[in-house]
């Protein structure tokens, strides 16, 4: 086993893939081209049914690294990523995660590394990225970096002023940090649909957030996709957004008003979406609101008066306003 001291710490790598035969061997492709060469990798094969297997035993076949785990079972997509870290050695300091359809730019493991290990209270990394076809992870100030108070980082999110955390492929742990989440090794809880954006929010509150001003990582938008479906047709973020709210808005007046906000707005869709009897759209959100916070007909109904009152409001002052 290689060294793991200070200098060149065990980097563990999780690639969950379930049928990712289209793109699988880019992924791994980039994982063999780190300029960093301390690392594991577990590829845990969600009993794919296409050549997804047969892809990865061919890049184990070229480096011993890069091991294999098939599930005995087909598991939903937030359980496979969290069997992404059950494996990990023991000696490892960061663990990552690469969807299979992404990839990494050659420098990502080395600039993590030396970012998370200049800043010890960081237990977040995150970076530049290509999103599809543009670059985003905006909003830091490169002359105030590389690390960033995690509090302050989680409330510019919470207020969508920043999107630092992109997708998993975007971001970097320190493993001593995951452990102090109460439900570790299971780090992405499976009744949040959006759980790594969830699990991000969680390590800001605990910890500060090391940033590399540099393009480090690709996310692939599938539109088609099951999950990008279910986001677009039901307004997941919606919901992610109210719940995220409501976990860290307490002692903090900005992030309560904006909480009412996101709630009222809430309110109105669902109201919106019973009007068409979209009761698939209905069932869903039904199933992912915390019980003590499902909409009250009486809420609802005082949401929607508020709501359409504005509505009013703003026709009217746009009218004398276009008329003077």
């Amino acid at each position: 086993m290689q060294n793991n001291s200070s200098l060149n710490p065990l980097v563990s790598i999780g690639v969950p893939v379930y049928n990712g035969e289209k793109y699988l061997a880019e992924c791994l492709e980039s994982i063999l081209r780190q300029t960093y060469h301390n690392w594991e990798c577990f590829i845990i094969n969600n009993k794919s049914t296409d050549n997804s297997l047969a892809i990865a035993e061919k890049f184990h076949s070229r480096d011993s690294r890069l091991k294999i785990i098939t599930n005995d079972d087909f598991v939903n997509i937030n359980a496979n990523f969290n069997n992404t870290i059950k494996p990990i050695s023991k000696e490892a300091k960061y663990f990552k995660v690469v969807c299979a359809d992404d990839w990494l730019f050659p420098e990502y493991l080395s600039r993590m590394v030396e970012v998370m290990e200049t800043q010890p209270k960081a237990g977040l990394g995150s970076s530049y990225r290509i999103d599809n076809k543009v670059v985003n992870c905006f909003g830091l100030d490169y002359y105030q970096g590389p690390i960033f108070n995690g509090k302050d980082v989680l409330f510019n999110q919470l207020m969508y002023k920043y999107d630092l955390t992109g997708s998993e492929t975007t971001v970097f742990y320190r493993i001593e940090t995951l452990k102090k989440i109460k439900t570790y090794p299971e780090i992405f809880n499976s009744n949040i649909y959006h759980s790594d954006t969830a699990l991000a929010h969680e390590l800001l509150n605990l910890s500060d957030l090391a940033f590399v001003f540099q393009v480090l990582s690709y996310t692939r938008r599938h539109e088609q996709t099951y999950t990008s479906q279910i986001s677009i047709r039901f307004n997941t973020t919606l919901n992610f957004r109210e719940n995220e709210l409501f976990k860290y808005k307490s002692g903090n007046e900005i992030l309560e008003r904006e909480f009412k906000k996101v709630r009222e707005k809430y309110g109105y869709f669902l109201f919106k979406r019973s009007l068409v009897r979209d009761n698939a759209c209905l069932e869903w959100h039904h199933q992912h609101l915390a019980s003590g916070r499902k909409f009250t007909n009486l809420e609802t109904l005082m949401i929607v008066i508020k709501t359409l009152t504005n509505k009013i409001q703003s026709i009217f002052i746009n009218i004398f306003t276009r008329g003077k």
